[in-house]
């Protein structure tokens, strides 16, 4: 239901990675005498008998200030860094109904039609609570849900009855099937509580069940 963003982390860390590899080949410019051999950057390159004591007192005009305001980048980047792990809720647009030929017919918030979901949901044997998350465009939704089974149910059929309910009203309001409907159900058991993830493509269903009752917003 909430994602922490793969790409940007991934972005963080090849940055990281140039960085580090940068600084280690202006290091080891100085076992092959690059200096020497390239005099026009001789001011910014190391040498082999350098320091970091030299280094500092041949670059002390500009090394102090340039280090103080990469300690503060590093510091507010770390900061929003740790900020953006926090789960947030996936945005899914609103969804737009279409008919055959392309024509908008209207759109539809997600949220109105996650609420006929899950009350839908709620209806079916052996399923004490529930919880439906859409994503994805109108013309390629998928279903993220999370139902409570009763533990005197029959959770191999419960499991089954929600993933083609629910692959049947998004069919049904939508006009095409959800690509994926992704459970994650909690075994209601006083004596010990567990869980499950279930996951897939949609069920095709030969007899669709009765479809949650929704409201689109037609446009002026």
């Amino acid at each position: 239901m909430r994602s922490v963003s793969g790409s940007r982390n991934r972005l963080v860390l090849v940055a990281a990675a140039v960085l580090a590899l940068l600084a280690a080949a202006w290091t080891a410019s100085a076992t092959v005498g690059l200096a020497d051999r390239w005099p026009d950057a001789e001011a910014i390159l190391p040498h082999g008998d350098s320091t970091p004591a030299s280094l500092a007192a041949a670059h002390q005009q500009w090394l102090l200030p340039v280090a103080a305001v990469l300690s503060v980048v590093a510091v507010l980047l770390g900061i929003w860094l740790l900020l953006a792990q926090i789960p947030s809720r996936v945005r899914t647009p609103t969804l737009r109904l279409r008919d055959e030929d392309g024509g908008l017919l209207g759109t539809l918030d997600p949220s109105v039609l996650e609420r006929a979901l899950t009350e839908h949901v709620e209806q079916v044997a052996g399923v004490v609570e529930a919880s439906v998350r859409l994503s994805g465009a109108a013309s390629d939704p998928a279903v993220q849900a999370s139902v409570t089974v009763a533990e005197d149910a029959e959770t191999a059929w419960t499991v089954e009855a929600v993933r083609e309910l629910l692959a049947d009203d998004v069919r049904t309001v939508l006009g095409t099937g959800p690509r994926t409907v992704d459970l994650l159900v909690h075994l209601r058991s006083t004596a010990a509580p567990s869980r499950a993830v279930l996951g897939g493509p949609a069920p095709s269903s030969a007899a669709p069940s009765p479809a949650p009752e929704v409201r689109a917003a037609h446009p002026a």
